[in-house]
């Protein structure tokens, strides 16, 4: 009788195993913090202490009863001091079915303005050049064109093409209740996986995507009114050796705009007037027992305006981070600001900005069960790896 009771608590604590499978967890924190020193054109300086992008992301991962698994992401940041986003924004509140090949997306994250990762100390250093600029915002918040209401399927060919379709909601200041999707695009990556990345290849990483927002322009009726971005990228390693790595990324951002706008006399007019911004950057980096330990890179940037031959701005920034601990840099970034023609009476003329910053990320899995395509780091951006 023992034995058969002992039979029956063991098949039972089995049984209560299998049907009570504990959620894969992920926590992922980023610290960035900055002493900020800026000079503008008239000679007046200021010094911020800047604490902006610091975030936590909080992920579940549940393996279902297919071969599909599901995740669940929570994440909040600290907006940049001037926005009008409150002390914290919640960036990332979304739920996402995967397999091998497909990828859901339902819910708040990233949008597909931009296409690469540059090696600047925050991503949006360079926002107006490498980034496809949200209509409907009015330019205080540059969280306006990285973050939206999303609804997108991905689906991978060869572990390497990633070709997506997003529905996307942009805050609309002229509807600051309406949660419509109000952009719509597509985009082709060629991207080599996370897994080989120590392999160097010559082509990192080329693609192109196609935005385009619901507007309520003047003068434009149907498919006219909306404003189409038209994105394109590639990623070269120049020298793909593992040890003393040279890289190359660029990218163009064409945007149509509308040709009634001949002026610009506000950020509306900025963001809708036609125009061509690139960004490229020369990265090398240094890997010393195959950690990343050493970057140094210089980036340049130009936007032009189609209607606007005088109004131009230049962008170049260089920075240098070394690792002093597990996930622990320091680092140092001069950025300088050059606007021409209207642009300049809309910002100034020109801006130096200093910054020394120390930047510290924490990646911690809890009851790990899966393989994983990217860490929830990945959502975000990264500058050294």
């Amino acid at each position: 009788m023992k034995r058969y009771l002992t039979l029956l608590v063991a098949v039972f604590s089995t049984i209560l195993s299998v049907s009570q499978v504990l959620p894969e967890i992920e926590l992922g924190v980023k610290g960035v913090v900055s002493a900020n020193i800026g000079v503008n054109n008239n000679g007046v300086s200021s010094a911020v202490s800047d604490f902006s992008d610091s975030q936590i992301l909080l992920g579940f991962r549940q393996k279902l009863y297919n071969k599909w698994r599901g995740q669940m992401v929570f994440g909040m940041q600290f907006p940049d001091a001037d926005s009008d986003l409150g002390q914290v924004f919640y960036n990332h509140v979304f739920i996402q079915v995967e397999d091998q090949k497909n990828i859901i997306k339902i819910g708040r994250s990233t949008t597909r303005t931009i296409l690469n990762e540059f090696p600047t100390l925050r991503d949006d250093d360079a926002m107006n050049f490498n980034y496809s600029l949200n209509p409907f915002s009015k330019g205080s918040n540059t969280q306006d064109n990285q973050y939206g209401n999303v609804i997108e399927y991905t689906h991978i060919f060869a572990q390497r093409y990633w070709l997506s379709f997003h529905g996307e909601n942009f805050s609309d200041l002229s509807k600051p209740e309406n949660f419509e999707l109000n952009s719509f695009g597509f985009s082709l990556l060629y991207v080599v996986p996370e897994s080989q990345l120590w392999n160097r290849e010559i082509l990192q990483r080329l693609g192109f995507s196609y935005n385009s927002y619901a507007t309520n322009e003047a003068g434009y009726e149907g498919f006219d009114r909306y404003l189409k971005n038209i994105l394109g990228t590639i990623t070269l390693n120049v020298l793909p050796d593992p040890v003393h790595l040279i890289d190359f990324k660029v990218q163009g951002v064409y945007n149509i705009g509308f040709a009634r706008l001949d002026s610009i006399k506000s950020y509306s007019d900025y963001v809708r007037t036609p125009s061509m911004a690139t960004f490229a950057t020369l990265r090398y980096l240094y890997r010393k027992l195959e950690r990343p330990l050493l970057q140094v890179s210089v980036g340049f940037g130009l936007k032009s305006f189609e209607l606007l031959p005088k109004s131009k701005q230049g962008i170049f920034i260089s920075n240098v981070f070394y690792r002093v601990g597990e996930n622990f840099d320091i680092g140092f970034q001069y950025r300088y600001l050059q606007n021409n023609g209207e642009v300049a009476d809309l910002f100034s003329s020109s801006a130096h900005r200093f910054q020394f910053a120390f930047v510290y990320s924490i990646n911690q899995i809890f009851n790990k069960h899966f393989d994983d395509r990217n860490s929830i780091l990945n959502l975000e951006h990264n500058y050294i790896n």
